[in-house]
């Protein structure tokens, strides 16, 4: 029969010895739901729900930062933690193998639009005038101004929704501007608005200051 352990006749580095021995799993268990716990706490407690959300096609990923939209933010007055802006960019190459090359990235990006809550859409190439042609993009008559429609005229770029309705402006050609080439975009470089936003008001202030933008 076994002798039954008395901890009490233990040293004290003996009883550490003796409980990390036979209940090390539970110990490592426990720790580690604890962890887990206190950082998805973290998580809901720290979380702000962007004020916009930016898709960008073929940026220079390593120039968007968290802080690339303060300008924008400190223009209209936004608080940059109580209203952050999130970027998630992808890299689509034009040519005969481009899609077999970028087959993931198309999934994941069109996963992301068909989910819904994504507002801004920037960028450029063949992957992007696609989505335009797709239906993705709103009619930016409904946001911007007549004569900033006029303004823009020779840059708009239409949608028919593949050919099923009347052409629409979807986009801006924006090539060049001083804003946008921070982000690699110093050539072309497509805005606009997606059909599923979360918040026309922010898309339409950040629509004006790209528009007005010196």
């Amino acid at each position: 029969m076994e002798k039954k352990v008395d901890l009490k006749e233990m040293s004290t580095k003996q009883r550490i010895g003796y409980i990390w021995d036979y209940y090390k799993w539970h110990i490592i268990g426990s720790v580690l739901a604890v962890c887990i716990v206190g950082s998805v706490l973290h998580h809901f407690i720290t979380y702000r729900n962007p004020l916009l959300n930016v898709i960008m096609i073929n940026a220079d990923s390593s120039s968007v930062q968290p802080d690339s939209f303060r300008e924008f933010q400190e223009a209209y007055g936004y608080d940059l933690t109580d209203s952050p802006v999130s970027a998630s960019t992808f890299y689509f190459p034009d040519g005969d193998n481009a899609f077999a090359s970028s087959y993931m990235d198309y999934q994941a990006l069109t996963a992301i639009i068909a989910a819904g809550n994504q507002d801004i859409f920037l960028g450029n190439g063949d992957t992007y005038l696609n989505y335009c042609d797709q239906g993705a993009l709103m009619d930016l008559s409904d946001v911007l101004s007549p004569a900033q429609m006029e303004e823009y005229a020779d840059s708009l770029i239409y949608s028919t929704v593949g050919g099923t309705q009347e052409p629409y402006p979807c986009a801006i050609d924006l090539s060049g501007h001083p804003w946008l080439a921070q982000f690699g975009y110093t050539d072309t470089c497509y805005f606009g608005i997606l059909s599923c936003y979360q918040s026309l008001d922010a898309c339409t202030q950040f629509a004006e200051f790209l528009l007005t933008y010196e």
